[in-house]
């Protein structure tokens, strides 16, 4: 198999799982808060067949794959019943969960690709490929590599697309995470203009979306990258 196929398919994976674990613990935390109705309907699940949005799960991402090393997506919105929650902060940690979530992720992730790095010596040599091929650098030479190195490659796809995916949901759009706290902050008037810009908002973000989410996701995947090798 090619080997850009062989990245892609490993990169598509990894996203469909990080958006299934997303929708499958706002699920249990509005469960947790009071509210069945996302249980009720099969989200509280790491299916991927449960989430799946024709746009954001196929469509978006088979696009980024194609253009750009990096992808995003998204799934179909988890059903709330706000009446449900006790307090509206029962409900924005739903939406936090969210965002959080992926942040945890990729923490579980490098902490799994530092132990096997201590535990397995060539996993270390190993790190700087997996890190250029996630961003499809296939000039790299992959030569000798361990055979443990699909886990390695898989576990720093886990880092990287979490982080793109906790980036993207904090951005404050109405359709996200990050735009559904913020709407809970604004004066009513300010909130149903908020929400009428949503159609012109999502025009902005199809041309400078990818750009925002780098802006936030870069720093932190530095961070990450400096604890992974340096540790």
């Amino acid at each position: 198999m090619d080997l850009s196929i062989a990245l892609a398919i490993f990169e598509y994976v990894v996203l469909l799982l990080s958006l299934s674990l997303h929708d499958a613990v706002q699920s249990l935390v509005a469960f947790r808060m009071g509210d069945p109705t996302a249980n009720m309907v099969g989200r509280q699940t790491m299916n991927p067949l449960r989430h799946y949005d024709l746009l954001g799960t196929i469509v978006f991402p088979l696009f980024y794959l194609i253009r750009s090393p990096l992808i995003i997506g998204w799934t179909k919105d988890v059903p709330m019943t706000s009446r449900n929650f006790k307090t509206y902060r029962d409900e924005m940690m739903v939406y936090l969960s969210g965002p959080v979530i992926h942040l945890v992720a990729a923490f579980g992730c490098m902490l799994v690709l530092l132990i096997l790095k201590h535990a397995v010596p060539s996993v270390a040599e190993a790190l700087p490929t997996a890190a250029a091929l996630s961003f499809r650098n296939t000039s790299v030479a992959t030569e000798g590599l361990p055979q443990i190195f699909p886990i390695v490659l898989f576990l720093y796809f886990g880092i990287l697309v979490n982080l793109l995916l906790f980036a993207y949901n904090l951005l404050p759009l109405p359709w996200l995470d990050g735009g559904k706290v913020l709407r809970h902050f604004l004066p009513y008037n300010a909130r149903q203009q908020y929400d009428r810009l949503g159609f012109y908002l999502m025009f902005v973000f199809f041309f400078l979306g990818f750009q925002m989410i780098l802006t936030i996701a870069s720093p932190i995947l530095n961070f990450f990258n400096g604890l992974l090798f340096a540790l």
